[in-house]
This record gives structure tokens, sequence and C-alpha cells, in this order.
């Protein structure tokens, strides 16, 4: 993609520009979305925090030039949660491939995993490795569904991380917040977890790293938000995702400055 790029879109919550040309797989309920044996345990442990975090953590502060503000509010949440020993949730706008270790790198050393879509395990080869990286693929069938959310009520009494995608497309260098749905909500409220929210904004690069083509990247981590328990779980869900959507769009707004590619809605005038 190249600076100065105009894209034109038609539905906020349904176009992607990925552009990864995968051709997905049925994630069907035969998947293995939870797997618990003590060989892939251990080839887990080596795979993310041997091999994933080191080479992620060299790539995102010392080729790209991320940082992160606001890891404070994670390790307060760690402390809250630390004596009934359960995780919580991460929501993260996604605007780039490298999102896939936001959680990873925001929850660091808790083990977060991330929901993706079918392409994520689609290539031969690779479906361990994902898992093992923490993946766990939205399954492609309605029968399917109880071992997903098994496998996401798992990791969270695990006292795991779970990062979701609300927007669920990749809209690369995108500096506002999509519409998106409540539904991704219904984790927090159905296992009355907390979760924070990850906000990717784009800025000018400082002097020093002019060679660099890409804007900076600026990592946002908000203060905790909890389900409302006096609600009704459709309500309590619908009033996550509007203080979710309010803290993502708005600390987009006051710092994403810097428009490397520009959106525009199809059909408007500019």
């Amino acid at each position: 993609m190249k600076r100065g790029e105009v894209i034109e879109y038609r539905d906020e919550r349904n176009d992607d520009f990925a552009g990864t040309g995968i051709s997905a797989v049925e994630v069907k309920k035969e998947f293995p979305f939870c797997p618990k044996g003590l060989l892939f345990r251990i080839g887990e442990f080596i795979a993310y925090y041997l091999i994933a975090i080191p080479v992620v953590a060299f790539i995102w502060f010392a080729v790209t030039g991320f940082t992160i503000e606001g890891r404070g509010h994670v390790r307060a949440l760690r402390r809250e949660l630390k004596k009934s020993g359960r995780g919580f949730f991460v929501y993260a706008n996604h605007t780039h491939w490298l999102d896939a270790f936001l959680g990873p790198l925001v929850c660091f050393p808790k083990k977060a995993h991330v929901i993706v879509s079918p392409d994520t395990v689609s290539i031969k080869g690779l479906r361990v490795i994902v898992q093992l990286l923490g993946a766990i693929p939205l399954p492609t069938e309605r029968a399917a569904m109880p071992g997903f959310v098994g496998a996401v009520e798992r990791r969270i009494n695990e006292g795991r991380a779970v990062t979701i995608f609300p927007e669920a497309h990749i809209w690369p260098f995108c500096t506002f917040v999509r519409d998106f749905k409540a539904g991704s909500f219904r984790y927090p409220v159905k296992l009355g977890a907390p979760a924070v929210c990850v906000c990717v904004t784009y800025t000018k690069r400082r002097w020093y790293e002019l060679f660099r083509k890409t804007p900076r990247r600026r990592v946002f981590v908000s203060p905790a938000m909890y389900p409302d328990a006096s609600l009704p779980d459709p309500a309590a869900k619908q009033k996550l995702r509007d203080e979710a959507f309010e803290w993502l769009s708005g600390t987009a707004a006051r710092y994403s400055r810097e428009e490397f590619v520009r959106y525009v809605k199809a059909g408007s005038e500019e």
C-alpha cells in the first residue's frame, strides 16, 4: 500500500481490505479449538515465550517503532484478578496484520490468545503453529459454536487474556474506528469478565525516524471496563459495546494525525 492511496468503501462492517488471497477452510465441530495435551503445552511455551515474543517485540519496537502507553491499566487489572485466577478480554481496532500481536505485547507476561478468521488456520502446515501462538478460529458452522465458546471460557478461567477485533476486518492504516456490532461482547457478559480496549493510532515520524516510510504507531490501553451485571444480557452487551466504541473512536480521533491511506465512502462528495 502506497502513501496517499485512496480506498473507496461501501460497508464499514463487512468490507475487507486485507488482501490475503487465502482460500479459507471450514472450521467444523471436529476442530480442536482448545488443545490440552502435555506436548502441546510444552510446544506452546517454547513457541510463544522463547520464540514469538522476543522476535515480535524486536520487530515492533526496534524495526517499526511502536510505543505502548497505558500498560499500567493491564498491570492493575492483573493484580485485581490475581486472587480469582481469572483472565480478561482485550478489544482492539484492526489496521495491520501485526495487530495479531497486540494482545501478547500489551498483556505480557500473561498469555494472550486471539480470535481469528478461518483464513489464519487455512495455510497447510501452519495450523498447529498459529494455535501454539494462541489463535482460536471462528467456526464456520453453528454445530461448532459450543467447542469455540468452550475454548474461550477455558482460556479465561485459566487466567489468560483473549483478544477480539470487533471490527472483524483489516483496513490498513485506517485512522478512524469503524462501526461494529455488539455480538462479540457477549463473552465478557456471559463470563462476568472485565475487558480493556487497545487502540492503534498513526502519527508523524520523529526526525530520526524519517527513513521509515509508514507512520509512527502509538498504542493506547484503556482502564478496565466491566459488564453491568444489573442489566439483562442483551442490554449489558450493548452497553459494554457502546463504552468500548466510545473509548476507541475517541482515542483514534484524538491521536491519529497521519493519514497514510485515505478511506472514502462510495457516493460521497469527498
